[in-house]
């Protein structure tokens, strides 16, 4: 009989301490405990913190940094608020070492930021550079990044919500395959080198609230299309980017009821086709420092109407008949911007509406 009890209280305690996957439970009272496998750190689920993070959960485990020395000089960060990990690259010295560095062992594979700032060595990211290791964050900046290679990313198709590489000098970005980022909500690719940027990239990313191409010189291809949470698009300085620098129908039809901004002040543009833009209320569409000479009344009147805010300063406006629209009594001239002048400096809100009862 005592025999018998001491095999059930046996049991008992295996059963008491084991979950029902084989994973020990931590014990208060045990000061040693098996290790728990990458594989059960690596089956998290995110959500955002206060302060915006998408911290990862790890069923209640803290996630562990890679041994410092393996990693060097790249450094691991443990945010113990956010209960995640970050990652700075910025000292890598090579494309060999950063390669080596993610074949070292990493205890947890999923990391909230990678960040690379004011490198100097690293021209190419190179494809499956990350060997596996996830991030939901991308920083690259201020560096001499020419080329991103096409899978460069891939182990992010997943978890990243944000990819900023602007201010470097990529000549190369494998726009092809932003469509598998699956929640990317904010890409930046701002101030580069690149010749060609294909807008229908971009199309069908259901998440993309903000769009930054600005200041890259660049062709831009294609129409910006089926981007239903799209907030603001950035199109500014890429002054090569238009067929005889027209803003042609369909530009920017994202279907957004979000979009509030349109930036594509100093592009030297010359006209707007009607219908070039999403008509949403409240819109501002940035048109600063271009080439135009009119405000045309089939482009422009829907969205006055639709109390869509026009930014028209610095633009040669010749102001004749061709603008007397704006003075009519349905007031349209109170959405246009205060700074708009004419070629001859008088700002348009100081005309006198009377110059316009002959045209």
């Amino acid at each position: 009989q005592a025999m018998k009890s001491h095999i059930i209280a046996l049991l008992y305690a295996v059963i008491t301490c084991s979950s029902t996957d084989g994973r020990q439970f931590l014990d208060p009272h045990n000061s040693y405990q098996d290790p728990v496998s990458s594989d059960a750190f690596n089956e998290s689920k995110v959500h955002v913190t206060q302060d915006s993070r998408h911290q990862p959960e790890y069923y209640g485990y803290e996630p562990t940094c890679p041994d410092a020395e393996d990693i060097a000089p790249c450094v691991c960060t443990y945010v113990s608020e956010d209960n995640a990990m970050d990652l700075d690259c910025s000292a890598v010295e090579s494309e060999d070492q950063l390669k080596q560095i993610f074949k070292s062992y990493f205890p947890f594979k999923n990391f909230v930021l990678f960040i690379m700032h004011g490198n100097n060595s690293i021209t190419v990211l190179e494809a499956g550079v990350f060997n596996g290791i996830s991030f939901e964050s991308i920083i690259i900046y201020n560096t001499n990044l020419e080329v991103i290679e096409l899978q460069a990313l891939d182990s992010c198709y997943e978890t990243a919500w944000e990819i900023d590489v602007s201010n470097n000098m990529i000549t190369s970005f494998p726009f092809d395959e932003l469509s598998q980022f699956s929640k990317l909500s904010h890409f930046r690719i701002k101030k580069n080198s690149l010749s060609m940027i294909p807008a229908d990239a971009f199309n069908g990313l259901t998440a993309l609230e903000l769009l930054y191409l600005d200041g890259n010189h660049a062709n831009i291809v294609g129409t910006f299309k089926h981007l239903p949470s799209l907030s603001w698009i950035g199109l500014s300085s890429n002054d090569y980017s238009l067929t005889n620098y027209t803003i042609p129908t369909n530009f920017i039809k994202t279907g957004s009821s979000d979009l509030g901004y349109i930036d594509l002040h100093g592009n030297n543009i010359v006209s707007v086709e009607p219908d070039a833009f999403d008509i949403v209320e409240g819109l501002h569409i940035h048109m600063e420092h271009n080439a135009l000479s009119t405000l045309d009344e089939a482009t422009w009147r829907p969205y006055l109407e639709a109390q869509v805010h026009l930014w028209a300063a610095d633009n040669p406006l010749v102001c004749g008949c061709d603008i007397a629209w704006l003075f009519g009594e349905d007031q349209l001239l109170e959405h246009v911007s205060t700074s708009t002048t004419c070629t001859d400096g008088e700002r348009l809100q100081d005309l006198d509406p009377k110059i316009f009862d002959l045209c």
